[in-house]
C-alpha cells in the first residue's frame, strides 16, 4: 500500500477530478481540515483519506459523475441510536450552505 501524506498530496488527488467536482472537493477538504485540525490528510488507495491515532475517520472519493464523502464504520457520527441502518457515505453533486454545516457538524462529531 503506497501513502503520501499531508495537505498538498490530498489537493493534488483531489485535482485529478473534473472540475465540478474538484471544487467539491477542494470545499470537502477544507471544511474537515477547519473542523478537525488534529486529522491527518493522507492520500491511501488512491483516495484521500484523515486519519487520528491511526484509525481512519474520514475520506472523500472523487469520480468523473459525483464526489462521495463518507466516514469510517467504527466512527460513524451518523449513527442513530434505534435505527437500524446507518449512513456511512453521501454522494455529493452540489454543496450548499445547509450541507456543509451538515458536514462540519459530522466532523466534528466523529473526532470529539
Amino acid at each position: 500500500m503506497f501513502t503520501k501524506k499531508g495537505d498538498a498530496a490530498v489537493l493534488s488527488k483531489l485535482s485529478e477530478a473534473p472540475a465540478r467536482y474538484r471544487e467539491i472537493g477542494e470545499r470537502l477538504h477544507r471544511i474537515i481540515r477547519e473542523s478537525a485540525p488534529s486529522l491527518e490528510p493522507i492520500v491511501r488507495w488512491g483516495l484521500p483519506f484523515y486519519v487520528k491515532d491511526g484509525k481512519d475517520i474520514c475520506y472523500i472519493k472523487p469520480d468523473k459523475d459525483f464526489i462521495a464523502f463518507g466516514f469510517g464504520e467504527v466512527v460513524n457520527p451518523a449513527r442513530e441510536e434505534g435505527a437500524h441502518m446507518h449512513p456511512v457515505a453521501w454522494t455529493i453533486t452540489s454543496m450548499d450552505a445547509a450541507t456543509e454545516a451538515r458536514i462540519r457538524a459530522l466532523v466534528e462529531k466523529a473526532v470529539a
